[in-house]
């Protein structure tokens, strides 16, 4: 299997061309018409030396994520895509286009995957559902963001509205299949990339990393010069409901996660986001929002509040919106900063692992 050259850094492109003959620029050149200039095969590399290019598409490949489905919801605001990978394996992403009347800004967000299934095993969860294969690789990863990037810049558009340049995105969110911070060094080069000036472009707050909550990873990621929004999967405030809701727990208590936490802020400025899954008769009721800001008390956080997704699993259930205004109510007046989040897509099985459950049969749990 020849190497993607996605997978690359651009020292590591760097240490390639020069391989070739080539001046360090031109990694620069193949960088930019990979990242900024959306290019899918060497031919379209206009400014490389034929031979060059020609020794590229024969010794490696530029893009290997094959879209094998599509499924669109909200008006088009919501598109799910599942990717073949080269080794057979599948992963989803999703975009969701937001007009701005949601929080106040158009944004263009991407949900990435960072793992084929998830190691982590979350009983509610699809992707746990379907146990783990493999992490992917840095390219894997980016490519996700690249193909929708693409995808945006084909749209018609309304150059009145929208000005001279196509639409881009605009937020990337490891919240997709798998565990981010169980990949770490292929997280690592893909936030290194993302935040490029010659790569993505990205900044720090553009992007948001989600973790069931590795505290040896949370602390190494606040020490990296690449910095992203933080988002933890909490779903409980003791550590009997969370062990049951998120098995890491048993590894990583919350004596342990919410020290890590305030770790993170202390070093990045960025304050954690707790993202709070709300399941009928399990985690939400108004005693469990009441419990819920006790932790988190003097906690520089924001949490998202959650209703649940409906998966194979009958036990994991949303509540009433009623039930749920109660808990935000009683967060609210706890003094606890929180946003109620609206689930997208779910006639499109937008929740991530649910289309390639439906696609694999084998993966399904039970």
């Amino acid at each position: 299997m020849r190497p993607k050259i996605t997978d690359l850094s651009l020292d590591q492109l760097k240490s390639l061309v020069r391989s070739y003959g080539q001046p360090d620029y031109t990694a620069r050149q193949i960088f930019r018409w990979l990242y900024q200039g959306l290019a899918s095969s060497f031919d379209e590399m206009t400014d490389l030396p034929a031979a060059l290019r020609k020794t590229l598409a024969s010794q490696t490949t530029p893009l290997s994520l094959r879209p094998i489905e599509q499924r669109i919801s909200d008006n088009g605001k919501t598109t799910k895509v599942l990717f073949e990978l080269e080794d057979g394996q599948s992963v989803e992403s999703v975009l969701m286009l937001y007009d701005g009347r949601e929080k106040g800004q158009k944004r263009n967000t991407v949900c990435i995957s960072t793992q084929v299934g998830c190691p982590i095993g979350c009983p509610f969860c699809a992707t746990g559902q379907q146990g783990f294969e493999r992490d992917l690789s840095p390219g894997e990863i980016v490519e996700q963001v690249l193909y929708f990037q693409r995808q945006l810049a084909a749209r018609r558009y309304d150059k009145v509205a929208a000005g001279p340049t196509p639409p881009r995105i605009t937020n990337v969110v490891f919240m997709g299949m798998g565990e981010p911070l169980a990949n770490y060094e292929s997280i690592r080069q893909s936030l290194e990339t993302l935040a490029s000036r010659q790569g993505l472009g990205f900044g720090a707050r553009r992007v948001t990393i989600s973790t069931a909550g590795l505290v040896p990873q949370i602390r190494r990621l606040a020490q990296e010069k690449v910095h992203a929004e933080l988002a933890i999967s909490l779903h409980a405030s003791s550590n009997e409901l969370r062990n049951m809701l998120v098995p890491i727990n048993r590894k990583y208590p919350l004596e342990m996660l919410l020290p890590a936490a305030t770790e993170y802020f202390e070093r990045t400025g960025r304050r954690p986001t707790f993202e709070y899954v709300l399941f009928r008769g399990i985690n939400d009721s108004v005693r469990h929002a009441r419990d819920l800001a006790h932790l988190l008390l003097g906690l520089n956080c924001h949490v998202n509040l959650i209703p649940a997704s409906p998966t194979l699993d009958r036990k994991f259930l949303p509540p009433s919106m009623k039930q749920v205004l109660a808990f935000q109510r009683e967060l609210t007046r706890c003094g606890v900063s929180n946003t109620l989040r609206v689930s997208r897509g779910l006639d499109i099985e937008a929740a991530c692992g649910q289309l390639r459950s439906r696609c694999n049969p084998s993966c399904r749990a039970g």
